[in-house]
């Protein structure tokens, strides 16, 4: 009777493990989705804004105004849409801010989206589980309007501006890129509870 109960619970062991992954490979394609739509919904929101607002403040004070606005408040901004578990952030390996560095986690998930770029495959929003939290992360691709800032330098980037950008980013290695460009990545943090 004992060896027949042993059987019978390792073969409910077996089964609710799933080895095909079946049961397991659907609750993770579900919980990716769910993750992806509510790392969608960040992004858009959030870039809706720091756009909104920066299209607002060029109007306002020009292109130079806007920048001094972008070193200031666009990491706040960002930060506005944090709440209890979720993080936003936007990450780069070549940034203008020092703050959105690659992390070395980071740099796998970019890899991988250099490496699509390059040959010319689509970029989609991936998630990837690791200690706990869900990993969000989208590619940014660069944009017209952005080149103003992000551009050639004497091209795109005005030479009054120039002085501007390095002033506020001694740092920079955020210029000369063309409309259509990979620029970075959005990387949300879905900590579970």
């Amino acid at each position: 009777m004992k060896k027949i109960s042993f059987c019978l619970l390792t073969i409910f062991f077996v089964t609710a493990c799933n080895p095909d992954g079946t049961r397991n490979s659907k609750q993770n394609e579900e919980e990716t989705a769910t993750y992806i739509s509510k790392g969608d919904s960040i992004v858009k929101i959030t870039f809706d804004t720091l756009r909104n607002t920066l299209v607002k403040k060029i109007g306002e004070k020009g292109l130079a105004g806007a920048l001094q606005f972008c070193n200031v408040e666009a990491l706040p901004i960002t930060a506005s849409y944090v709440s209890e578990g979720i993080t936003i952030g936007r990450v780069s390996d070549r940034n203008r801010n020092s703050k959105n560095v690659l992390s070395d986690f980071d740099k796998i998930e970019w890899e991988k989206y250099t490496t699509l770029w390059a040959n010319k495959d689509s970029l989609r929003p991936v998630v990837v589980s690791r200690n706990g939290e869900f990993h969000y992360y989208k590619p940014i691709l660069m944009q017209s309007m952005c080149l103003n800032c992000h551009g050639t330098p004497g091209k795109e980037i005005p030479n009054d501006l120039l002085p501007v950008i390095d002033s506020l980013y001694p740092a920079d290695k955020a210029k000369g890129y063309k409309a259509g460009d990979l620029r970075g990545m959005w990387h949300v943090v879905f900590t579970k509870k």
